[in-house]
């Protein structure tokens, strides 16, 4: 993109969501650039009411919002509904719009499966723990297990990597433990044995592991990771606080655990907020 883009419409106080992205966008170029960067991923859901009335009533562009509007009521496609939107901006040049029309085309070719795990892959890694959760969650209820075992394990496997992120443990091991179940890729086990060795003590873990009878290869890298993990960063405030938190697990101390966690999350998201903010003071 070599051309100046003229900013169109205000820059809105309330952003707008956008679900299968994990993105807020306070303005049409923020809108644009996102369903330009994501075009792969986009589905049919971003073709919403309420976008059009976020376009008219925060960004002040009645004219984009009625057009798109029209788009929706005539059951026109993702790809006529994006594109017409990057028309009426003017944020892509010619060869650009073909580009993302044709990305577009491809993208309604893709499987619901191929669709929906990336973007709920997109909203793990924006750390949009609990809506990528119930975005993996969609797609298990539509799948079905013994026509794809593999995808349904790494699905159920990336269910337990939202929860153990969010310190739930106890529900990531379930997790990770369906999946390993399904497939023998031994990383689903490894994670399976991490997240265990992180709410048992050690001697009723090492009990469990003799009793299952696991391969001392695949016991020892679980453990060899989750020391390594440790070691890392150790002196970090983040890392501070992760043992903090299961410490108090380990004491058995329940109602301080889920409060702390509370209060973590609440301080990194202060944290990230003030960085930003100073980052669009530079």
């Amino acid at each position: 993109m070599s051309k100046l883009i003229l900013c169109k419409g205000r820059l809105s106080e309330n952003p707008y969501y956008i679900v299968g992205l994990g993105m807020n966008v306070y303005s049409i170029e923020e809108l644009c650039y996102y369903f330009v960067k994501d075009a792969y991923i986009l589905d049919n859901d971003v073709m919403d009411d309420k976008l059009c009335d976020f376009i008219a009533d925060e960004l002040g562009l009645t004219d984009i919002a009625d057009a798109l509007k029209s788009l929706i009521y005539r059951g026109a496609s993702l790809g006529q509904f994006v594109t017409q939107l990057l028309k009426m901006t003017g944020y892509l040049e010619d060869d650009e719009l073909a580009r993302i029309k044709q990305v577009l085309v491809d993208n309604a070719s893709l499987s619901f499966v191929e669709k929906r795990k990336k973007r709920a892959d997109n909203l793990l890694e924006a750390r949009k723990y609990t809506r990528a959760i119930d975005e993996y969650q969609y797609m298990l209820n539509r799948m079905k297990k013994s026509e794809e075992p593999e995808m349904y394990a790494l699905v159920l496997h990336n269910i337990g990597v939202a929860y153990a992120r969010m310190f739930m443990y106890d529900k990531a091991s379930y997790y990770f433990k369906e999946a390993s179940v399904i497939s023998d890729d031994k990383e689903l086990l490894i994670h399976y044995l991490q997240s265990l060795r992180l709410i048992m003590k050690k001697d009723a873990y090492e009990r469990f592991v003799l009793r299952m009878g696991y391969a001392d290869s695949i016991i020892r890298e679980a453990e060899e990771r989750l020391a390594s993990a440790k070691n890392e960063d150790v002196d970090s405030d983040y890392t501070r606080d992760i043992e903090e938190i299961k410490e108090l697990r380990s004491e058995g101390r329940i109602s301080e655990y889920y409060s702390q966690i509370d209060k973590t999350f609440a301080s990194w998201k202060q944290e990230y907020r003030e960085q930003m903010i100073a980052r669009s003071a530079r």
